[in-house]
This record gives structure tokens, C-alpha cells and sequence, in this order.
């Protein structure tokens, strides 16, 4: 087996925190190129973070969730944007192999290393042929996109062309079969998340390869899945609204401890603008920098905390279905995903209300790290998973007191 199979929690965090002066330092670089550069990118491979949730029996890691979190927390705290890319893109090996039957996983990973990125918004197209299906779509925001190697996506599915969609899909293909658009990078802030607009151009995907009535955001689950049974890891037996809000809210929380770090170097270097009362002084002696501080840091650290309690809990659902217990449900999956919000809820208000509303307008300078920490952290509070949170309150209450 590949030596990084045997990487330990404390290795990967040493690993993730000793590249963060240099992950700060390349930031503006990565706004620039759209995603992390092809060194980091080898880095993270040589070092198996993209091995992170791919079986055992292909090379991987099988990592918990609690454990994948916590360092993809670690690397965004250097760069939100790498964060974001890395962890989306390393992600979705886990819904491969829960979700699809061993002849397409031995495709998938047959050389163990993965770069999945997906989205869950059908991109158009799929039309029944001989032996599998044609694709014809489009899929923007596929984050992880520059490095990956394979696709998951949803499509309409036609039974012939010139037809009505009959139902939705779920497919995943390899990355000969689609192109990458040179179209990121205009957005507000996560200019380096490398999430590019996939496209399928008459593409061909084999019948193993499709999920036909499946929704990505509306699995399903049971006490067993084709992974459960290939791999026998508790994992494969989740649906996806929790892990992704795992996903989102560890990548943000990252993103607002990276600016609590820019706002401890500002404490040491800069002085208060003074008051009426008082002349200005150093921040670190400063009565309210020092009550800033604390407050900032414990509100982040309970922000984490959430993080860390859900997926935990993630793990426990899990376990009970693989025992015979209840399936991990859709109340199960909703919650989860609802408290992860919470968590992005309390960073977001932590730095919008502190951090950066006492950082100083300097700090705000085009280019400056604060200036970048906040775009990325306002694009990321506008990302779907938290515009939907009212219509999951609501779907999750009505399930759970009907």
C-alpha cells in the first residue's frame, strides 16, 4: 500500500498547518489562476488528502468524518479558496462508493486516486442509447474542477430524443468525457476555488454508471447500499444533505479562523485610531481589541464546536443503521445539515460584527488578506445551502411532528 495510507490525523493536521504560511502567501496568486497551483496540488496528492474517503480496498484511506473535517477546516484556514476546492473536489469519492455497484467503482478507483467535484442541479439532457446513455449538459459551479478526474451530475433523462424526461439521474463519468470551461473567477470572493463550468458534448455514459431516479440532495437510505455491501464501512449507509453542510460549513469556519489569524497580526502591529477620551495605543493593550479578541475567538471555536458535535453525530447515525437500528433518515440528514448552518451562521456573524468591523478600513485594502477573507466569506453566505434553509426548517418540522 502507498505510504500516505497509513496518515494519521496529527500527521495531516502537522502537514495542513505547516503549509499555511505558504498557502497565505500564494492567495493572491490563486485568485489569479482561479484554483491552487499545480505544486500544491502534488503536494496534497503525495501527502494523501485526496485519498482521504476513497475504500481501503482501492488504495484509500477510509477516513471518519469527523477526522476528514477537521482537516479540511485546517487547510482553509490558509486559504479559503484552496479549501474549498480541495475539500469539494476530495469529497465526493465518498458518494461514488457508497452509491454505485463495483464495476463502476473498479473504474472510478481503479488507481486509487480521485478528484470528484459535483453538483446537484440537473445540467440538461440525457437520452437513452445502446448500452448507456448520451449526455448533452451543462453544470456550472463544479468546484474542484481543475484537477479532477472524474464528474458526478444529474441530468433529465429522455427515453429517446425528441421526448418528454421521464425522471432525473445521477451518473458519474471520467474526465475524457467532458471539458472544462476557462470561465471562474468573476465572482465576489473564492476566486481560487477552481469552480469551473463542466460540459458534456455528446458524451457517452455506460448503464453502470447511472443512478436512474436518483436525486442527489433526496437519497434514500436503508440498512445496506452497494457500498455498504462491497466495503462494510458505516459510511456508505449516509444520504447527502448533512455531509454537504459538513462539507460547506467546516470549508467557512476555516475561511473565519484565517481571518481571526490576520486580525491577532494586526493586534501586534497596528494602534487604535484614538477617541475622545483616550490617545491612540497599541491594539494589544487595548481594553476593547482585547475583548474583541476573546469574544471573536470563543464565538469561532464554538462555531467549530458545532462542526465537530455534528459530525460526530454523523458517524453515531451511521452506526446505528449498520447494526440493524433505524436508517440514517431525511429528519436525520435535514438536521444535521441545519446545525452545520448554524455553525456558518455564528462565523459569518462573528466576522461581519467583529473581525472586520474593527479591523480597521486599512484592512479593506484591494489585496490586503482581511480585504480577501471577507469577499470569500460573503460569496460563501450566499451559496444555496443557506438560502434553503427556511424551506428545510419547515420540511424537516413537518416530518418530524406529523
Amino acid at each position: 500500500m502507498p505510504a500516505e495510507q497509513h496518515l494519521t490525523l496529527d500527521v495531516a493536521l502537522g502537514i495542513a498547518r505547516s503549509l499555511r504560511p505558504q498557502l497565505v502567501a500564494e492567495q493572491a496568486a490563486t485568485e489569479v489562476r482561479t484554483t491552487y497551483s499545480p505544486e500544491m496540488h502534488h503536494v496534497f496528492k503525495d501527502a494523501g488528502f485526496y485519498r482521504l474517503l476513497v475504500p481501503r480496498a482501492y488504495g484509500g484511506l477510509a477516513w471518519t468524518m469527523p477526522d476528514f473535517v477537521r482537516l479540511m477546516g485546517e487547510v482553509a484556514r490558509g486559504c479559503m479558496s484552496t479549501g474549498w476546492c480541495l475539500c469539494l473536489g476530495a469529497s465526493h469519492a465518498l458518494l461514488v462508493s457508497s452509491l454505485w455497484p463495483k464495476s463502476a467503482q473498479d473504474a472510478v478507483f481503479k488507481d486509487g486516486h480521485v478528484v470528484i467535484p459535483s453538483t446537484a442541479r440537473p445540467g440538461g439532457p440525457a437520452i437513452r442509447v445502446d448500452g448507456g446513455w448520451r449526455l448533452n449538459t451543462t453544470h456550472p459551479y463544479s468546484s474542484g474542477a481543475p484537477y479532477s478526474t472524474h464528474y458526478v451530475g444529474q441530468a433529465f433523462e429522455y427515453g429517446s430524443a425528441g421526448g418528454a424526461p421521464v425522471q432525473q439521474m445521477l451518473f458519474v463519468a471520467p474526465r475524457d468525457a467532458y471539458e472544462i470551461k476557462d470561465d471562474w473567477g468573476k465572482t465576489l470572493g473564492l476566486k481560487g476555488s477552481g469552480s469551473n463550468t463542466i460540459v458534456f458534448h455528446d458524451a457517452f455514459v455506460p448503464d453502470d454508471h447511472v443512478r436512474e431516479g436518483t436525486m442527489q440532495v433526496d437519497i434514500r437510505t436503508s440498512n445496506t447500499s452497494p457500498g455498504f455491501e462491497l466495503h462494510g464501512n458505516p459510511m456508505h449507509l449516509a444520504p447527502g444533505q448533512g455531509f454537504f453542510g459538513l462539507d460547506l460549513a467546516t470549508v467557512f469556519v476555516g475561511g473565519a479562523f484565517g481571518a481571526l489569524d490576520e486580525y491577532e497580526i494586526l493586534m501586534r502591529e497596528r494602534r487604535t485610531a484614538g477617541d475622545a477620551g483616550r490617545a491612540p495605543a497599541a491594539r494589544l493593550t487595548d481594553p476593547d481589541y482585547q475583548r474583541w479578541f476573546g469574544l471573536a475567538t470563543a464565538r469561532l471555536n464554538s462555531a467549530q464546536a458545532i462542526i465537530h458535535d455534528a459530525a460526530e453525530r454523523w458517524m453515531e447515525t451511521c452506526h446505528r443503521a449498520a447494526a440493524g437500528g433505524e436508517p440514517f433518515t431525511t429528519t436525520d440528514d435535514m438536521m444535521l445539515n441545519m446545525m452545520c448552518r448554524e455553525a456558518t451562521r455564528l462565523a459569518w456573524s462573528t466576522v461581519q460584527d467583529t473581525i472586520f468591523r474593527t479591523a480597521g478600513s486599512s484592512a479593506a485594502v484591494n489585496g490586503e488578506r482581511m480585504e480577501r477573507a471577507y469577499r470569500d466569506l460573503s460569496q460563501a453566505w450566499g451559496h444555496v445551502n443557506m438560502i434553503i434553509e427556511d424551506s428545510m426548517a419547515r420540511a424537516w418540522t413537518a416530518r418530524t411532528l406529523d
